[in-house]
């Protein structure tokens, strides 16, 4: 989370994660300086600020832009809901393989993709509200970062190594080292 927050212009209004399981984000977004609103269907030990699905709140709490990790399954009906619903940028955390397949190429086609953030790292990516240790994770991550108004390319770029190590007392989505 504190790598994106180095890459990308600051956000302005409004900033909501409707799938903020243990909330990391909102929690790193609040210390920044963000106004962060924080959701999920399930509230784990009080991080969540309303419940519902994204369906629900994403149209009802006015917002600017999404910052998220949603389930990967949901990931592109994700996306759909928060363009519908925000003005600035969706941006969310996801396996790097979201970029592959031929359904996927048609609908990056007809979606702002816009940047790309790559962490060259293997993110240490623990179960939401466990007590799971967080280590050097096997799967790669990439920030997508669809913006309002862009046309064109996705740029491709690579996150800095901000906040290395494991998910600390703050709620830091650090980087994990291999």
């Amino acid at each position: 989370m504190d790598a994106l927050l180095t890459v990308e212009e600051k956000f302005g209004g409004t900033v909501i994660d409707p799938c903020c399981g243990g909330g990391n984000i909102p929690n790193r977004l609040k210390m920044a300086g963000c106004d962060a609103l924080s959701s999920d269907i399930v509230d784990r030990n009080g991080a969540a600020d309303l419940l519902g699905s994204f369906e629900i709140i994403l149209p009802e709490i006015p917002h600017e832009s999404v910052i998220s990790n949603p389930p990967y399954n949901l990931a592109r009906e994700f996306i759909d809901c928060a363009l519908k619903h925000t003005t600035d940028r969706v941006c969310v955390l996801l396996r790097l393989a979201f970029l592959e397949g031929m359904k996927r190429r048609e609908w990056f086609g007809t979606v702002p993709l816009a940047r790309v953030w790559v962490s060259s790292r293997r993110m240490s990516m623990p179960p939401g509200g466990s007590d799971v240790p967080a280590k050097g994770g096997a799967i790669a991550y990439a920030w997508f970062v669809f913006e309002h108004g862009h046309r064109g390319p996705a740029q491709i770029g690579f996150l800095p190594d901000v906040g290395m190590g494991t998910i600390n007392a703050e709620g830091d989505l650090g980087l994990s080292g291999e």
